[in-house]
């Protein structure tokens, strides 16, 4: 017989509940940080993340397993940040500082596209992940923290650098931001500028400091006497490759939110502003490819403000697949920063397949875009023979894929869309020599 009181029991079931709701609580929290990365580098209040941060990233999906701790595939690593942004076996930069949209290695890791090579297994990252690795490669794609003018005259002012490029001399200094820049230098050294925003690689400055014994015009900058350390160094290339910055004015709007999303037959554009200073206007731009964008609207700014402001805009003609959508964000001295790209795809009722070149040309690339019906994003794709042998299979997602074909003999052959809901799609492709 159970002898105890029904107040025992109710207080015995709400210590169960309680410890439910706490278990549930604790597992959430750490799945909210398994989902989000830490930005470490923080300027005058913004945030912004640098390339350990994004190693953490990579780690955590599993990327180490072929591109680092040794791993080489493709003849690309993230090692180290030299390896990280150089080239990998198919020549394409991996990375386009300031410019994440022209980026290979954000085409592989969002399967946007596979300009080279196809790989076997699927690199395709989370949407969280993605705005972080695409936010750090449109703010320069950073080693260390993003710096500010005041950092790089510190660094310079600390190796003696103003007892030959001063004010006096008529030697290219940097006592002002005006000097930094080479605004008011006629300078000798004709082929180059002194600093090209965005590009380090093609400034004078970077490369008469960076210690690789070769200069385009001059000599070397890092002298014996008063050497840069590579730390100083890569922070002088960092601050350049991230727009060159003067303060914290000149940082770009910060956007704590900029999402897009399908409503019926419209897509609906809505973001959030948590800084604007001296911010004049949005242009909404689109694209079909995610590259080429034109302008399709403007919205204007309220102005300058430290609280945040919510905007939004609907476009209620875009196409039917995929629709790429971005902000320039203009200043009202007419300069201007781009934020991340956002992606929404405007799915049919009935799934739709697109195949080109059709003929093509064995062992070629085929691109094969494919509308699914709604509630899909990823299916397999076979190639099959007019015997139904299956010759090549992997998986694609919704929008444009690229597919290496295998060596083929001239004829005709299937591709083959499977969803995970038993449809299928099939398209006739003639093989040429």
């Amino acid at each position: 017989m159970d002898m105890r009181s029904n107040d025992t029991i109710f207080e015995v079931g709400s210590n169960a509940r309680h410890f439910v709701k706490k278990l549930i609580y604790i597992i959430l929290l750490i799945l909210s940080y398994s989902v989000s990365y830490a930005q470490s580098c923080e300027v005058e209040g913004t945030y912004f993340s640098t390339f350990e941060d994004i190693k953490t990233i990579l780690d955590a999906s599993d990327c180490a397993s072929c591109h680092a701790n040794g791993n080489t595939e493709a003849d690309w690593s993230y090692d180290d940040y030299t390896s990280f942004i150089k080239s990998g076996s198919c020549g394409q930069p991996m990375i386009i500082h300031g410019n994440a949209a022209q980026s290979y290695v954000y085409e592989v890791l969002s399967a946007k596209d596979d300009l080279c090579l196809e790989s076997s297994s699927v690199h395709k990252l989370s949407a969280e992940k993605l705005d972080q690795i695409e936010s750090w490669i449109n703010h320069g794609a950073p080693e260390y923290c993003l710096p500010l003018y005041p950092e790089i005259k510190s660094i310079f002012d600390a190796n003696n650098c103003q007892s030959c490029h001063n004010q006096s001399s008529d030697m290219w200094g940097y006592d002002t931001y005006a000097d930094i820049l080479g605004l008011d230098l006629s300078n000798s050294c004709s082929d180059g500028a002194i600093i090209k925003i965005g590009d380090a690689f093609l400034s004078l400055l970077y490369d008469k400091i960076n210690n690789d014994n070769q200069v385009l015009c001059g000599a070397p900058m890092n002298g014996v006497s008063a050497p840069l350390t590579q730390e100083e160094i890569s922070k002088v290339r960092d601050w350049i490759n991230g727009g060159a910055l003067e303060s914290k004015s000149t940082l770009p709007v910060v956007l704590s939110k900029f999402n897009t999303q399908d409503i019926g037959e419209s897509i609906l554009l809505e973001w959030t502003t948590e800084i604007e200073i001296a911010t004049d206007r949005f242009v909404i731009e689109h694209s079909e490819t995610g590259r080429d964008f034109e302008p399709l609207a403007e919205v204007s700014s309220i102005g300058s403000s430290d609280f945040i402001t919510n905007y939004n805009y609907t476009d209620d003609d875009p196409s039917y697949g995929e629709n790429y959508y971005r902000l320039k964000m203009v200043d009202l001295d007419g300069s201007f920063t781009y934020s991340n790209i956002r992606l929404t795809r405007l799915q049919k009722d009935a799934a739709e397949m697109i195949i080109s070149p059709n003929p093509a040309v064995s062992s070629d690339r085929l691109k094969v875009t494919w509308y699914p019906k709604r509630g899909q994003d990823q299916a397999y794709l076979n190639i099959v023979d007019p015997n139904g042998r299956s010759l090549h299979r992997k998986i694609i997602f919704e929008g444009t894929n690229y597919v290496r074909l295998p060596a083929l003999i001239e004829g005709i052959y299937y591709v083959i869309i499977e969803d995970y809901f038993g449809g299928f799609l099939l398209e006739r492709v003639v093989i040429i020599n």
